[in-house]
């Protein structure tokens, strides 16, 4: 059995487990008692919205229900991510709003600001696999740099959804559903969605002395191609982690200075913000809108 799907079959029967289980260790009692419970809480929060209303609600309940490993995750982050902008920013979500060429999008929310699109996709990363100390960084370099790709590919697939001259969001949903951390980048994160989106730091080797440190911006927001940038319909890109141990979701906003419709980093509450500005890529949360510094252009 794969482990997505005996994880998902031990938080799905724990009532059974509790009772004809006497060997289930309680820490692992624990983490499908919480598992389920957030599950569910997610689960009901989607109904109220409407996401299970026709003539989309049936597709989703049968990938919710189905056993398919991809189906079931993509499902499960669109009740995640339903859940965070409704619970834990206020905003009201609603359902299935139209995209570019007729696309049907996840949600839609109205703010002072006018109406936001929101795509979730929920890419397959890669688990970290420990070899030993001395490749585990080797490892854990290999793993952000499958998860870069993975999360660019969703970038380019939501870009094509999304219509023009409209505020839309892209959402990398990532929900528990193996034992284990979901994205593999929970010591580093957001590492991986500022490597994909704004670039990383790199050494660079000098033609005299020693070499230096310096932040290479090759992430899909900042590079262009002939000076021209790409992605501009999408306004800002939503990590959400489910990260095992951890009682809420980590969540990183990454705002696109290319975007035509930029959106206001007030609806996003006490989340972690970053921005690239005057050649720096900076963090902060609304509303105090102080700026850390993270990285120099």
């Amino acid at each position: 059995m794969l482990p997505s799907a005996e994880f998902r079959y031990r938080v799905l029967s724990l009532p059974y487990a509790q009772n004809n289980r006497p060997d289930l260790a309680a820490c692992d009692q624990q983490l499908y008692e919480q598992t389920r419970e957030r599950w569910n809480r997610w689960i009901a929060n989607a109904v109220s919205a409407g996401l299970f209303r026709e003539p989309h609600g049936a597709e989703l309940k049968s990938r919710l229900t189905g056993i398919d490993h991809n189906g079931f995750r993509s499902a499960l982050a669109e009740c995640m991510t339903c859940w965070a902008l409704s619970s834990e920013l206020g905003l009201q979500v609603q359902p299935r709003p139209s995209g570019r060429a007729g696309c049907v999008l996840e949600f839609a929310v109205q703010t002072s600001q006018g109406d936001i699109s929101f795509e979730v996709k929920s890419p397959r990363l890669r688990r970290s696999t420990h070899f030993g100390p001395q490749l585990e960084e080797s490892a854990a370099a290999m793993n952000m740099y499958s998860a870069a790709v993975a999360m660019r590919a969703a970038l380019r697939s939501a870009n094509r959804q999304f219509a023009r001259a409209r505020r839309n969001i892209l959402v990398i949903a990532l929900p528990e559903i193996e034992k284990g951390p979901a994205a593999m980048l929970c010591s580093k994160w957001p590492a991986g969605l500022i490597q994909a989106f704004y670039g990383e730091q790199r050494a660079v080797a000098a033609r005299s002395g020693p070499g230096a440190n310096q932040f290479v911006a090759e992430g899909n927001f900042l590079k262009q191609a002939g000076g021209v940038p790409r992605f501009t319909r999408i306004s800002a890109v939503i990590g959400l982690e489910d990260c095992c141990g951890h009682p809420q979701l980590r969540a990183a906003v990454l705002h696109n200075p290319c975007s035509q419709e930029p959106v206001d980093a007030s609806i996003f509450g006490e989340w972690r913000q970053f921005c690239a500005v005057d050649g720096e890529i900076c963090c902060f949360r609304a509303p105090a809108h102080v700026k850390e510094v993270v990285y120099s252009l």
